[in-house]
């Protein structure tokens, strides 16, 4: 990524440029790169991942995990340099997918 002082002759630009070259800002920092169109896979397994991920985040943020659970989790992931979230995912998604489908029904992992 180049650093650039005056990107495309301006003070400040964003955007694309002749589906070419991308200009941003970066925590202040403008920077151009070249474009990269994004690659969205929709195969089986992905779509699976995606389902388990989904299913895993709604089941934290929207009531499947009592905040008792979160505080073990946050507990337990203090020492080990992430969050309660991530740790409890990390579980949810090991304890739900076997590696090319998601598993039925979504096991919950027990804190305990």
């Amino acid at each position: 990524m180049v650093r650039v002082t005056g990107p495309f002759l301006s003070l400040d630009a964003r955007g694309t440029l002749a589906d070419t070259l991308t200009a941003s800002v970066w925590k202040g920092i403008n920077y151009i790169r070249q474009r990269v169109v994004p690659h969205n896979p929709k195969s089986d397994e992905q779509t699976a991942v995606r389902g388990v991920l989904t299913d895993g985040v709604s089941k934290w943020r929207f009531g499947g995990v009592t905040q008792l659970n979160k505080n073990f989790w946050n507990t337990y992931a203090k020492g080990l340099g992430e969050s309660g979230f991530n740790r409890y995912m990390r579980q949810y998604i090991s304890q739900n997918f076997d590696g090319t489908q998601a598993v039925t029904p979504a096991v919950m992992p027990n804190p305990s």
